[in-house]
């Protein structure tokens, strides 16, 4: 997983939220190609980010994700 930073994370999730994507549900379910559909305006970075922080709920790893950790690495300790 690419690491981002905290400012790509808030403006990627400003994005989202802007979007009324904002609950657990909605983005632990989002797939890559309906990115354009949510925003137009998604970077390639953005979109890898969402889909990153998708797989970190799902995992129930957030934090992790939020720090810049692998998660598949946490899982493994």
């Amino acid at each position: 997983m690419q690491k981002y930073t905290l400012n790509q994370i808030l403006k990627t999730l400003e994005k989202l939220f802007e979007s009324d994507y904002a609950t657990t549900k909605q983005i632990k379910t989002i797939k890559w190609n309906q990115l354009d559909k949510i925003n137009k305006n998604f970077t390639p970075i953005e979109k890898s980010l969402v889909m990153d922080f998708s797989y970190a709920i799902a995992k129930k790893k957030i934090v992790e994700f939020l720090a810049g950790k692998e998660i598949e690495e946490e899982e493994k300790k």
